[in-house]
């Protein structure tokens, strides 16, 4: 099993986190090639990983997939990372498994077939991916390949959400508002739109500004609507900006300026933690 804090982000499809990884007890084979990715060297990560994976070793396949998908080191190749990632998969790499459900369900590198995308996001999940878990509840709540379920949709966002992934954060606390697959309740979703929003996920912070503006589910307060209609817009929500605009009218220049100030500072810090977590 691979631990995601030491891995280098390498996202390969525009979702979700495929990563380069070494495993806890790394071989020194694969430790080198992860510093050579870490310094941009993609051409020597390959010369480390390919003799790797050409012995079966599912790490190896996994993270030349990766480069092979993102055409670092070699030609951007979707067939040849499916090739790859498929090999790790059916050893059981669980974001293997992951990526080769990404790519069965979006047609990358091989035929669509939400299907099958499904049984491999379900493999990856049952390992405890939250990735995995995030995509197989959106088939169940839109039932792609899949017959449309909303409870299990639930169930799949939050064993996501409780591993920190802002994105089922996001869709659980929709989930929860609407009442779809559980009983609405507008705190608990406030709750996990706050998860999310401190994240810095956008949707989360549009719709939590959205709360404290009605005052649903959180107490009323016009600064924080203010501050998180704020972040929101640096992200194009434009609902957020058409909000923000309205409630600016019900503020002082100072409450104005002030939050704005605060807003900035928490982008700052933000960015800054989310650097440190790629170096360590």
């Amino acid at each position: 099993m691979l631990i995601r804090g030491l891995c280098v982000a390498a996202c390969a499809l525009g979702t979700g986190a495929a990563m380069l990884c070494v495993a806890a007890a790394p071989p020194a084979d694969l430790s080198i090639g992860v510093k050579a990715y870490e310094k941009g060297d993609y051409t020597a990560a390959i010369r480390v990983f390919k003799p790797a994976a050409e012995k079966g070793q599912a790490d190896a396949q996994f993270d030349l997939g990766v480069l092979y998908s993102r055409g670092q080191g070699v030609g951007k190749d979707p067939e040849e990372a499916f090739k790859w990632l498929r090999l790790a998969a059916d050893q059981g790499h669980a974001q293997a498994q992951f990526m080769v459900g990404q790519m069965r369900e979006k047609g990358v590198g091989v035929a669509p077939d939400y299907a099958e995308a499904e049984r491999w996001y379900q493999l990856a999940a049952n390992s405890g991916d939250p990735d995995a878990a995030n995509s197989l509840a959106a088939l169940y709540e839109e039932g792609f390949g899949v017959t449309k379920d909303a409870s299990r949709a639930v169930h799949w966002y939050r064993l996501a959400a409780d591993q920190g992934l802002p994105e089922a954060q996001f869709r659980l606390g929709v989930m929860i508002e609407l009442g779809r697959g559980v009983t609405k309740n507008d705190q608990e979703a406030a709750r996990w739109y706050t998860r999310a929003a401190e994240q810095g996920n956008g949707y989360a912070q549009s719709r939590l500004g959205s709360l404290y503006l009605e005052g649903k589910g959180v107490p009323q307060d016009n600064l924080k609507a203010y501050f998180w209609l704020t972040l929101a817009t640096k992200q194009d929500r434009r609902m957020a900006e058409r909000q923000r605009a309205q409630l600016i009218a019900k503020l002082t220049p100072d409450e104005v300026t002030k939050t704005e100030v605060d807003a900035a500072h928490w982008r700052a810090r933000t960015a800054a933690a989310k650097n440190a977590n790629l170096i360590h």
